[in-house]
């Protein structure tokens, strides 16, 4: 019966598997495919559209900017985060969760309505539209992916342990910096993770505070797909994806960062 219920549970992982993965492999199948239509039944292979978008720098300049602001709005959001989250952990005050909830609030908030609300403060504060004001928003925007991860770490960590470094000498901040950084650490970099891939993908919030000098890359791609729609988007996702794929690949075996766990 144990056996039995094993297979069923490879199963279940198999198809779990497929289910995830199996978009993102139609997306690299019709990336080779010679059709020049999107989505379209598979002809012949070839590397066109990736020649066609080598073809297209201002797809690599919208990328530098997805790039750069995605690793800057992670950075910042994932220090409030960390400082947020210590202080609503370590601490007992009236409101204590109210602020919680306030801190994760644009979470529920439409992303477009959060980008159209974001421009009208800018337009207020007569604030020009470039990568520092991008990245302000992309900040707002992803810190409560990160608050939470690292809320979630910090709900399990024992502050007994920060109590008795301070006996023993230690300052806040050697305390901080030595026992509760490193606890922290796999929850930190998860926030950091997904922070920064909500800011590379992001649309909606762009999509009203870019200019064409400042356009990420999904900015760029629905600017193109507004006229036609060809493989050679799937190309510039699976380039994208095998970005990813890479970066996590070093990450994990060569500076041996966990993402996970």
């Amino acid at each position: 019966m144990t056996g039995a219920w094993q297979r069923l549970g490879q199963v279940y992982l198999v198809a779990v598997i497929i289910f995830a993965l199996g978009p993102a492999a139609v997306v690299v199948f019709d990336s080779v495919n010679s059709a020049t239509s999107f989505p379209s039944p598979f002809e012949q292979f070839t590397l066109r559209w990736y020649a066609a978008v080598a073809g297209r720098p201002e797809l690599f300049e919208a990328a530098r900017n997805s790039l750069v602001v995605a690793l800057l709005s992670a950075s910042v959001a994932s220090v409030i985060a960390f400082l947020a989250a210590y202080a609503l952990s370590r601490s007992t005050f009236p409101g204590r969760h109210a602020v919680a909830t306030a801190l994760i609030g644009p979470l529920f908030i439409p992303e477009i309505v959060l980008g159209l609300a974001i421009l009208q403060i800018a337009g207020a504060a007569d604030l020009t539209l470039n990568l520092a004001t991008l990245t302000a928003a992309h900040t707002l925007f992803v810190m409560p992916f990160a608050l939470r991860l690292t809320l979630s770490g910090f709900s399990r960590f024992d502050f007994n342990l920060e109590w008795a470094a301070r006996s023993l000498g230690a300052s806040q901040g050697i305390a901080l910096r030595r026992v509760v950084l490193p606890l922290v650490r796999p929850n930190l970099i998860a926030g950091f993770t997904l922070a920064a891939i909500m800011s590379f993908v992001n649309l909606p919030v762009s999509m009203f505070l870019t200019t064409p000098t400042t356009a990420t890359l999904p900015v760029s791609v629905f600017a193109y797909m507004e006229s036609r729609i060809d493989p050679m988007i799937a190309a510039v996702a699976s380039l994208v994806l095998f970005v990813a794929v890479i970066a996590t690949f070093f990450l994990d075996r060569v500076l041996k960062i966990r993402i996970i766990g």
